[in-house]
């Protein structure tokens, strides 16, 4: 894909991801996708995982999540991007309860490209940083993407 293909499908990406349209996100991808959050050690592989995943793990814990996109990089079917992402600990993570705290932390977004869809996306962040602004246990939060893991 080139570079122009790859933004126009990122962006359409982003905007399923801020309407919560997880249809929309899952449009985006191919069908055997996967979902890497990195600083917990998840993957989550294939579309109903995927789903799961966006659901549990992102738009329940923090209804309000929101990255902002500050910077853009391309190469031979991959993009990275990177910026803050913001929200606000309102549901449950992982199992565990949420602390009310909003966050605004760094992150990055690495995403392969296949067959002129996403082929997933891998989201790197600082887990300690988020969890202390959120007031979240961060060790509770480490023992529960290692049970998922397990």
């Amino acid at each position: 894909m080139d570079t122009t293909e790859m933004r126009r499908l990122f962006e359409t990406h982003r905007a399923a991801e801020a309407a919560r349209d997880i249809d929309g996100i899952l449009r985006t991808f191919v069908g055997d996708c996967f979902l890497e959050t990195k600083a917990l050690g998840l993957r989550s592989q294939g579309a109903d995982a995927v789903r799961a995943a966006y659901r549990q793990q992102y738009f329940t814990a923090f209804p309000d999540l929101a990255p902002q996109d500050e910077g853009i990089a391309y190469g031979d079917d991959v993009v990275a991007v990177w910026g803050t992402l913001r929200g606000t600990s309102r549901g449950d993570w992982l199992g565990i309860p949420p602390g009310g705290g909003s966050f605004e932390v760094p992150f990055a977004n690495v995403v392969p490209f296949r067959d002129g869809l996403m082929a997933g996306e891998s989201i790197y962040f600082d887990l300690a940083s988020l969890c202390a602004q959120a007031n979240i246990p961060l060790e509770r939060i480490r023992e529960a993407a290692a049970r998922r893991r397990a």
